[in-house]
């Protein structure tokens, strides 16, 4: 996943970011470290910064 230049008329050097992933919330999640690894799937982020929010929501 990354970033990629829009081809957008008029536009020199518009921004495309990748969109998130959505999940869908058909169940609540049976504990407080699965909706956190629910909320860190769909958040689109790098596994690095997912590690770092993972460490903050659960301490």
């Amino acid at each position: 996943m990354g970033i990629e230049r829009a081809a957008v008329p008029g536009v020199g050097g518009a921004l495309r970011l990748p969109r998130a992933r959505i999940v869908p919330l058909s169940a609540p999640p049976p504990s407080y470290e699965a909706a956190v690894a629910r909320y860190l799937t769909g958040a689109g982020i790098a596994n690095s910064s997912a590690r770092i929010y993972r460490i903050s929501l659960t301490t």
